[in-house]
């Protein structure tokens, strides 16, 4: 067994693991990956933020033509060509992950399953990798719930329905969160009737509670039919079909379907890296790290969804370059996510997220004020036929940004303003004081902050109380 010797050596060369990566090669350190004999790219790339959204894009597309006649434009026989849509998807992500695979080749990379054997070595393909700090990146998997019957009867997950060349008829899908409103609209606008099955009182249900009914309404626009604060309680076949027996209170409601789309989340990579011989902790929830992303073992850092806390890109990136940045002697930085947790859910229409939300106030005890706008009085909005959703502003009583949501079409978009005016601790003055070209969706951030200031000038008691 040959032994091979690094400053740093990461396992896991997803977002997080490449950006850790790069980050200590800029520091002159002896750098190596150890990943899974998978193909090289990591999940945004090949299974995730990618190849979903060019395929929402293909359906957007669809769903334009079928609607172009409220603009006084008529498309006859729009038919998607689901093949052809995947196809695409593949040639794009192909190009996507053949870049990615040439950078992290730059690197000495080993193939396998890797295991810990110490508090600082592991073992990989018989051989062993020593380093002076590693940095856990093993991301996370598809989580598949306890619920009777479910696995007998079988089920399509998000990676199965993005390669649907032939989608069943009918879906089912179980949950109510991003990846579930993103590609049951997806399935819809490729022709599947949909219904959403749901536990909490509201889709997307970590987000203030008008964001959900928003949504519901739309997706109930386009007959999907949503179905909140249900009980999942077995799957079944039924015949040649699948059904689903969950309950609301006492009634017990009864959904049959073609096929069923599990979408109930994800769990962090822990299992089978001897984490434990390295004196690591984890638990079902991730690996543990304190404020500096560093473990239990203080030459063992871990970064993005292995540690449970934020499956988002960005976060995964800035992750990996604090927690290389801190491994390898660069100061110690702790993380800060209140500048980090910027969030985009790419429905139709889009739901994007700045800074706080009202639900985070309320639970950390954080007075504010409140005022939004619909889209549907926003005369850029009316013209181009894109009224469905509002912009919500937080502000403080001294008028401080505490944050900003978005409902509407190119949410993740127009957030980024609000993510500027977030991190730059912004008063709801600067808003009004700075242009907003004419007429455009950007222009909707003006309003809910003109309100907010006429009311904390002029007026008491516009806070909302913790």
């Amino acid at each position: 067994m040959s032994t091979h010797e690094f400053d740093f050596c990461v396992v896991g060369a997803g977002s997080a693991g490449y950006a850790a990566a790069t980050t200590a090669r800029r520091m002159g350190k002896r750098v190596a990956f150890v990943e899974g004999e998978g193909e090289l790219g990591g999940l945004c790339i090949l299974r995730g933020c990618m190849p979903s959204k060019t395929e929402l894009r293909s359906a957007q597309i669809a769903h334009l033509a079928r609607t172009a006649g409220n603009l006084g434009i008529r498309v006859t026989g729009v038919e998607p060509d689901v093949p052809a849509v995947v196809a695409r998807k593949r040639c794009i992500i192909e190009g996507f992950a053949d870049y990615r695979a040439a950078g992290i080749k730059e690197f000495p990379l080993f193939r396998g399953q890797p295991k810990f054997t110490g508090p600082r070595e592991l073992a990989v393909d018989g051989q062993t990798v020593r380093a002076s700090k590693f940095l856990i990146a093993t991301g996370s998997h598809i989580h598949v719930p306890d619920i009777a019957g479910l696995r007998a009867t079988g089920f399509v997950d998000s990676d199965g329905v993005l390669e649907l060349e032939r989608p069943q008829k009918s879906f089912i899908a179980l949950g109510g969160g991003p990846t579930s409103c993103e590609l049951s609209q997806y399935l819809r606008r490729m022709g599947c009737d949909m219904t959403i099955v749901q536990r909490s009182a509201t889709l997307l249900s970590l987000e203030d509670e008008d964001v959900g009914t928003a949504l519901a309404g739309a997706f109930e626009d386009e007959d999907i039919a949503v179905h909140t604060g249900m009980s999942i309680k077995r799957v079944e076949r039924a015949g040649a079909r699948k059904r689903v027996v969950a309950q609301r209170g006492r009634e017990e409601m009864v959904f049959e379907a073609d096929e069923i789309f599990l979408a109930l989340g994800r769990r962090p990579n822990v299992e089978g890296f001897g984490f434990e011989l390295a004196g690591v902790a984890f638990d079902h929830g991730g690996v543990k790290t304190d404020a500096y992303l560093q473990t239990t073992n203080p030459d063992i850092f871990a970064a993005g969804d292995v540690t449970g806390d934020y499956e988002l890109v960005h976060v995964a990136v800035y992750e990996g370059q604090l927690a290389a940045r801190n491994a390898l002697g660069a100061g110690k930085q702790k993380a800060d996510y209140d500048l980090q947790h910027a969030r985009a859910v790419f429905s139709d229409p889009q739901v994007a997220v700045a800074g706080r939300t009202e639900r985070e106030c309320k639970q950390r005890g954080i007075e504010y004020a409140v005022a939004s706008y619909p889209f549907d009085d926003l005369g850029k909005a009316i013209s181009a036929d894109l009224t469905q959703g509002f912009a919500k502003m937080l502000a403080a009583p001294d008028g401080r940004i505490l944050g900003v949501t978005i409902v509407g079409a190119d949410a993740a978009d127009l957030i980024h303003e609000a993510i500027a005016l977030v991190y730059f601790k912004a008063n709801v003055r600067d808003v009004i004081a700075m242009p907003h070209l004419h007429p455009t969706l950007a222009e909707i951030l003006t309003y809910p902050a003109e309100e907010l200031c006429e009311r904390l000038e002029g007026e008491a008691h516009v806070l909302v109380s913790p």
